[in-house]
């Protein structure tokens, strides 16, 4: 299949819907207790692939040693609308395409897929891409950072052509407030970047809603980690309580055989 990369279009694509990952708090003990707590929660299994298939009786979950109520698990809807943010990615047209179809294929026929290039600060377009899925109230919505920001670093060669080169700056501002806009419409932030050095605030920014940012190094390889995003995103569940819990995440655990790692996101309140 051919990857459609139009900026600023949307793109029915196909999509295998995945298990986002995270590490968040929750966004409100406020809301009323009428309708349930709902998390968005992803198991991953010692190989780091999503683990399938897991039901109600398989989960336990508890706050300070306290089991909860859990009242539903069902898997996650596997129709996502993407907003894929581009900027400065260090890698070719034709390994972009080619990464983007491997990314397209992995999701369902109903998923939806916007391109954004970067005009101006990464903060504000990471913003402005929360608006947008919020305005559309997206139902499985998701932020996909491709490349990262980059700056002219300073050069001691001593030519008038020549004054430095490009290299990858990580995001400024306050990162727990980015990660809790991010959280309060349940939107997922994942990303992946060619840069050579740690982009810790990006790192630290999807690990609070319910991604990952991966770095990788040469030879450039966007398929994998995008393949795999794919894969968490349809392999996700969704977990009801009976009334709502605190602020404070719970840990939720699975009884399958191996280690596993369990994340968890809030899912805003139905309405």
């Amino acid at each position: 299949m051919t990857a459609p990369i139009n900026t600023g279009h949307w793109l029915a694509v196909r999509c295998l819907a995945a298990a986002g990952v995270v590490v968040a708090t929750l966004s409100s003990s406020t809301a009323s207790a009428q309708a349930p707590t709902r998390l968005l929660v992803t198991v991953m299994d010692e190989a780091g692939a999503p683990v399938a298939g897991l039901t109600r009786d398989e989960f336990t979950v508890r706050l300070d040693d306290v089991e909860l109520d859990l009242v539903g698990v069902e898997p996650a809807p596997t129709s996502v609308q993407i907003v894929a943010i581009f900027e400065g990615l260090a890698v070719t047209q034709q390994q972009l395409t080619s990464a983007l179809s491997q990314f397209i294929e992995s999701l369902d026929d109903e998923s939806i897929v916007d391109m954004q290039s970067v005009d101006g600060e990464l903060d504000a377009a990471i913003i402005e891409a929360i608006d947008d899925l919020s305005a559309r109230a997206a139902p499985r919505p998701v932020i996909l950072m491709l490349g990262q920001a980059s700056e002219i670093a300073p050069s001691g060669l001593q030519s008038s052509q020549v004054r430095g080169r490009r290299r990858a700056t990580d995001l400024n501002g306050d990162i727990d407030r980015l990660a809790a806009s991010l959280r309060e419409p349940g939107i997922l932030f994942y990303g992946v970047s060619a840069a050579q050095v740690p982009l810790t605030n990006l790192e630290r920014l999807a690990a609070g809603a319910g991604g990952h940012f991966d770095t990788i190094g040469p030879p450039v390889d966007l398929g994998g980690p995008m393949d795999a995003i794919g894969r968490e995103l349809g392999t996700q569940y969704i977990l009801s309580f009976s009334s709502s819990i605190p602020t404070e995440m719970p840990d939720i655990s699975v009884s399958r055989p191996g280690a596993t790692t369990v994340r968890a996101i809030p899912l805003p309140r139905l309405r």
